[in-house]
């Protein structure tokens, strides 16, 4: 009887929980806030600045989508591994941290259109001379977050993946200290910490034009149509009004919301 009396209990408790879930996600056009999850580590994109406001090229778009649609905006600051693991669970309606779609993420998300275009760099230990490109980082271990796009790039070409939770500031800080041969990213962040760890005779920054240029969107559950929907509209009126153009500009002086 006990027994029967916990397992009932789990299943309704499973049953609310499951059902707190699809209501967070059913209600968010109806609510005045759009809930976001970023890092807040990710500079110039997402992170503080010296009075410790949350800013960034991406946290300022998603200020002006949110704008754009009437809303008020709520960031939650979560480490890059768990942030889709929060869009799942109804933490936050969508995910704004520069993150790229590849064919894993297409089974559950959706990106809405691109509001930012990069390239991908290396930076390596400068006394690592015979690194020129991907393809050469066989055999070498470089500190990465263990779930991006990046590290299955590393993997592919046979190079070790050393996993890092503080982010790219803490994966350039290794690389300046020998503890890892290099690091991958988005080519504007690597130099803006090349520059903030004035480790320019310590690391050496390799563009990747062969990898192609990256788009990063809104990421939205699979199944979340409507808020897609909304999501581009804003989107593309902020683009043709000028104001994507104008955030990049502040941030990179040059426009990065188009390809």
């Amino acid at each position: 009887m006990l027994l029967r009396k916990i397992v009932k209990g789990l299943v309704v408790l499973g049953f609310f929980s499951v059902t707190a879930a699809f209501a967070n996600q059913a209600d968010w056009m109806t609510k005045d806030t759009l809930t976001v999850g970023t890092e807040g580590t990710y500079p110039p994109f997402t992170y503080h600045d010296e009075n410790g406001k949350l800013t960034g090229y991406d946290v300022e778009v998603a200020r002006a989508v949110a704008e754009k649609l009437g809303l008020k905006i709520e960031f939650k600051e979560t480490a890059w591994n768990a942030l889709l693991a929060g869009l799942n669970n109804g933490r936050f309606d969508t995910v704004v941290n520069q993150v790229t779609m590849n064919d894993e993420r297409r089974k559950k998300y959706q990106s809405s259109l691109p509001y930012s275009y990069s390239g991908a760099a290396l930076a390596v230990r400068s006394s690592l001379s015979q690194v020129h490109a991907v393809k050469d980082l066989k055999g070498l271990k470089g500190g990465l977050a263990f779930t991006s796009n990046f590290a299955d790039l590393v993997r592919q070409n046979q190079g070790e993946v050393v996993p890092v939770e503080g982010g790219l500031g803490q994966e350039m800080a290794l690389v300046a200290q020998g503890r890892v041969d290099f690091t991958l990213n988005d080519r504007l962040a690597v130099l803006y910490y090349q520059k903030k760890l004035n480790a320019n005779d310590k690391i050496q920054v390799i563009d990747l034009p062969e990898e192609g240029k990256v788009s990063a969107g809104f990421i939205v559950r699979k199944d979340d149509n409507d808020k897609l929907k909304k999501l581009n509209q804003a989107l593309t009126e902020l683009k043709k009004e000028g104001k994507l153009a104008a955030i990049s500009k502040q941030f990179f002086g040059v426009d990065i919301s188009e390809q």
